[in-house]
């Protein structure tokens, strides 16, 4: 099911406000207008409370102006979602803070927990970064773990500096990003509207999602911390069931390769991090090892659907260092990295077993050929070109705004909110709009779409 929630910043698509609408003119026979104070005229006593409709929220005045993507149609839950989260994560001081997840957000294994796809009150809470209890003690049950209520008696959104042993630690601008995905699955979802436009829309929606956070990646080059929160957002929603249609798809080469792009680009972010002198256990990356795990965990599970099984050898960096690997095998370099600067892996309950299914020993760029703001020795930067001259336009063919010439991926074409209305009542099977009027103006005022 589907529901609006309003967000208290301006407006995306139309900046100006709403004016506040006129007080319509008192009914006869209404009694005395009362003063400024709350009191009528000749009242004695002490002030009253105003009472007060309620007006629109306006943001802060030092708000930054944000230009809209073009990735996005004129009218696009997808373009308000982004909107929000640029919003959210815009004071770099604070987006860039970790704090705590009580526990992880989708199954892990062994662990006794329900967390999988769990979004009730814990989203929204968290979003909004309300703590209201902030300074309970967290409630544990005897095997170390608590059922989440957002933050109210459990670890999350508890500053990570304030419990260094918890290993789901998580910037706030990933966090965001991470909530962010699960929102664009929901209007991805022919079934959530009561429609059903071809086989594989939700699946195809997913590799939609996933394409734009590749853009969101390549967008952001040179903020390595943003670049970071890409990666968070990545590992915690592709681990979730909300991604899993993609692996349904009846493409498997396109998924497997997109697996392979989101390995490489992992491990360029690695070895960017390597160049900067950011990686080691005392890393200011402070969940470097739990976001390293994620990433083997991710490769593992790929396998499990029957993707990532084999690639050609590639070089790393110059064909003269000798340095080989191979993509689908991207897990082998992540583990290498981690005992190279000795980093702790923590996170997933099968830890063990995702190291041993491993190469123990695995090459990484030789430090003369990693230096340099444009080192690349992964090659994400030449096979993110290659991937969107092949795969680019496949989500606008689907839903039939195939641009001619133009490799593009990611953007909203399966955001079932971009559509025409007719678009939408010929694929209902109600054969009506499953969007009324209301709807459709709210989300051109800025307000979002999303399960509730």
């Amino acid at each position: 099911m589907l529901a609006l929630a309003h967000i208290h910043t301006h407006n995306p698509l139309k900046p100006k406000y709403h004016k506040h609408p006129p007080t319509p003119p008192p009914p006869q026979n209404a009694p005395e207008t009362r003063l400024r104070d709350g009191r009528q005229p000749g009242q004695e006593g002490p002030p009253q409370r105003r009472r007060r409709c309620c007006r629109p929220r306006y943001p802060p005045a030092d708000l930054p102006s944000i230009p809209r993507n073009k990735r996005w149609a004129d009218v696009s839950n997808s373009a308000n979602v982004d909107h929000k989260y640029k919003l959210a994560v815009h004071n770099p001081v604070s987006a860039y803070e970790y704090v705590c997840m009580c526990q992880p957000p989708f199954s892990n294994g062994g662990d006794d927990d329900d967390s999988d796809d769990d979004d009730s009150d814990e989203e929204e809470d968290e979003e909004e970064g309300d703590d209201e209890n902030g300074g309970n003690e967290p409630k544990k049950t005897s095997g170390g773990r608590g059922r989440c209520d957002a933050g109210e008696t459990c670890l999350c959104n508890k500053p990570a500096a304030d419990h260094p042993d918890h290993p789901w630690q998580v910037t706030v601008a990933g966090k965001h990003k991470f909530y962010t995905q699960r929102i664009h699955c929901g209007t991805r979802c022919p079934d959530d509207f009561g429609m059903y436009t071809f086989n594989d829309h939700e699946g195809y929606g997913v590799m939609e999602i996933i394409q734009n956070l590749l853009l969101d990646f390549e967008e952001v080059a040179g903020s390595w911390k943003e670049q970071w929160a890409v990666c968070e957002g990545m590992a915690f929603f592709l681990l979730t069931g909300f991604a899993s249609p993609f692996f349904g798809v009846d493409d498997g080469e396109l998924v497997s390769h997109t697996y392979e792009l989101i390995g490489r680009l992992f491990v360029s972010m690695l070895a960017q991090l390597e160049r900067d002198g950011r990686l080691g256990k005392d890393s200011e990356v402070q969940n470097l090892g739990l976001i390293m795990a994620l990433f083997m965990r991710l490769a593992a599970d790929a396998r499990d659907y029957g993707c990532l099984q084999e690639s050609e050898e590639e070089p790393i960096g110059p064909k003269k260092d000798k340095k080989t690997w191979c993509p689908h095998a991207f897990d082998n370099q992540v583990l290498a990295y981690a005992r190279k600067y000795d980093v702790k892996l923590v996170g997933p309950s099968d830890m063990e077993d995702l190291i041993e299914n491993c190469e123990q020993e695995a090459d990484l760029p030789k430090p003369e050929s990693n230096k340099g703001p444009k080192a690349d020795p992964f090659g994400f930067v030449e096979a993110l070109a290659s991937y969107k001259s092949e795969r680019g336009g496949i989500a606008a063919f689907l839903s039939s705004r195939k641009k001619s010439g133009s490799a593009v991926i990611g953007g909203d074409y399966l955001d079932i909110t971009t559509w025409s209305s007719a678009e939408r009542k010929e694929k209902a099977f109600a054969k009506k709009d499953p969007l009324g009027k209301a709807q459709i103006d709210a989300i051109k005022k800025g307000l979002i779409l999303q399960r509730g």
